[in-house]
Parts: C-alpha cells; structure tokens; sequence
C-alpha cells in the first residue's frame, strides 16, 4: 500500500489480516505516488485503489500519469472520489467558497475538485463510474468508478 498517512497504516494491517493475507505479502509505505514511482517496476500492477485520493493531492493529472505508468495493460484503477458540482451552479459556488476552510479541517481534501473529468481524461483508460447523490460530502456527491487500462487502437 503506498499511504503517505501513517495513521492509516494500522488500519491497512487489519484488513490483510482479515483477508487472510499473511504479513509477507502487505507492504505499506508512506512515500507518495509520485515518489514510489521513480523507483518501482512500471507496469507492476494489476489493481490500484483510489479512496480519497485525488481530492488531497496536489496536482490529480501527474498522479493519474504515476498511476497510468505503474498499472498493467488491463490493470484496473477503483475509484472513490468527491466530485466538484458543475461549474457556475450555486452549489458549486458554495463548494467553492467552503473549500479553504474544508481543505484545513479535513487533511487537505478538495471537495470542489472534477476528478471524474480528470479519469476520464486518461486517453487509454476505459472508465464506467456512478454517481452518488443521496452520499454528499460538504455539499457535493461522490463519484465511484472503475477505469481500465486499454491498448489505443
């Protein structure tokens, strides 16, 4: 797991050993993306897990091209992300009057980001997402999806 959030280290542990994964096979780091990117194999990976992520990180394109580089062909990337309302609605110019203080309570998170425009965005990337209305945090919905990594033809 690539968790720069150290508190959150314990809690990674606790699911391997629930999914009965022995010590072995779960490594954590705190490095970032773009950090563990330099160094680990490209195209290692078949899954990569979203949760949270792209609204905290401080630039979403370059972390989605670390992710692109480090996936498989046909790897897949889970998403869980919130979503900036559309741009020029009152509930985004409420999102976006919240944000600062958003960002400083809540570890850094964006919540009038359009991280769905940015997955989709990824030109070789399949994405099927959903979104979640009746979830709203800080005013805006969550988005979830699932990308994969395709061949351009």
């Amino acid at each position: 797991a690539v968790e720069p959030v150290q508190a959150l280290h314990q809690q990674i542990r606790q699911a391997a050993t629930k999914a009965q994964l022995a010590p072995y096979q779960v490594t954590i780091t705190t490095e970032t993306i773009e950090q563990y990117a330099q160094t680990a194999q490209q195209e290692s990976f078949d899954w990569i897990i979203l949760g949270n992520v792209l609204c905290e990180v401080d630039d979403p394109p370059a972390t989605l091209h670390c992710i692109h580089r480090l996936l498989k062909m046909g790897g897949h990337v889970y998403f869980s992300e919130h979503q900036g309302c559309e741009v020029g609605t009152t509930q985004r110019k409420i999102q976006d009057l919240f944000n600062p203080l958003w960002k400083r309570i809540s570890g850094g998170c964006n919540c009038n980001r359009n991280t769905l425009h940015a997955i989709e965005g990824m030109s070789d990337w399949e994405v099927v997402s959903w979104e979640f209305d009746q979830i709203k945090v800080v005013l805006g919905p969550m988005v979830m999806g699932l990308a994969r990594k395709v061949e351009l033809k």
